[in-house]
């Protein structure tokens, strides 16, 4: 695996239910929606040496398991989830969890707050040692995503500068203590500088661990406020960023509006775009740390 990760996420199953639904558009579509993700990551491959060296790919099973056989044959990184999709406390997609995990990386999202029952915690942090250990045994490397979410009246930029920071230190505290070890730890951004400090200490208390910003659909320019942050980490490795780069141009396509050409036009250099942010980013910081 490369020390660095730009992945292009598209493992979104519900999302794309109800986004369907919502647009009287039946989910047999689906499917080629995430071949336009993938497409669009490969003419970014094709264009891009950074993306030949440390691209990868999100896909899910259930509505790309030939997309990943494709990239697998032509030695493209390419992780699968293996959590079932949108429904929290944490199921598995399969059973066993393994036989789900047909990438060449597993990828497994949980939500949490520290108001969760702990009961709820340790139950789910029971599984993932299960697959920790999984992947230890087969070389398989593998990212958690831990989601930390608003409720009631949590006003989301403040919860990202003040609250999320220190609840996800205190969930990578927990899951150490409990022998969890992922490659990467996907995480939402916070454009504090000090929030990032916390998740930094959290991360490096067990040596190899990174740090993989996710994008919640969020505009390129607070990505890059994001970046910005995440660079001021040790741990920092890349991204995993899906909807912000390909939900649009393919939504558009499943409307009519655009063409499938066009479609994985866009998102090629939305994620040539989001990886030239990145890399600012780091520039940015290396020039002021000097």
């Amino acid at each position: 695996m490369p020390d660095g990760l730009y992945i292009l996420a598209a493992d979104h199953r519900w999302q794309w239910h109800d986004w369907c639904d919502a647009h009287g558009r039946a989910r047999a579509v689906i499917p080629e929606l995430k071949a336009i993700a993938v497409e669009g990551f490969l003419v970014a491959r094709g264009r891009s040496a950074d993306v030949q060296a440390n691209g990868a790919m999100l896909l899910d099973e259930q509505y790309s398991s030939a997309l990943i056989s494709a990239l697998r044959a032509r030695a493209i990184a390419v992780a699968a989830p293996v959590e079932k999709a949108g429904v929290f406390p944490l199921e598995w997609t399969a059973e066993p969890f393994w036989a789900a995990l047909t990438g060449s990386m597993a990828k497994v999202l949980v939500r949490y707050r520290p108001d969760y029952p702990p009961s709820r915690v340790e139950a789910e942090q029971q599984a993932l040692r299960e697959l920790s250990d999984w992947c230890r045994h087969q070389a398989c490397p593998w990212m958690l995503e831990v989601v930390v979410p608003t409720e009631g009246q949590e006003e989301e930029e403040e919860f990202a500068r003040e609250v999320r920071p220190a609840a996800v230190a205190r969930y990578i505290a927990q899951a150490y203590d409990r022998g969890i070890q992922p490659d990467y730890w996907k995480m939402e951004g916070t454009t504090s500088v000090e929030g990032a400090r916390l998740v930094d200490e959290a991360v490096q208390r067990v040596r190899g661990p990174a740090f993989l910003v996710l994008g919640k659909a969020a505009p390129l320019d607070t990505i890059e406020r994001w970046f910005r942050a995440a660079h001021t980490m040790k741990t920092a490795a890349g991204f995993a960023i899906g909807r912000s780069i390909y939900w649009d141009p393919a939504g558009r396509f499943a409307l009519g509006e655009i063409s499938r050409t066009d479609a994985i036009g866009m998102v090629a250099e939305t994620y040539l775009t989001t990886i030239d942010l990145w890399q600012t980013s780091a520039r940015t910081r290396a020039a002021t740390a000097t």
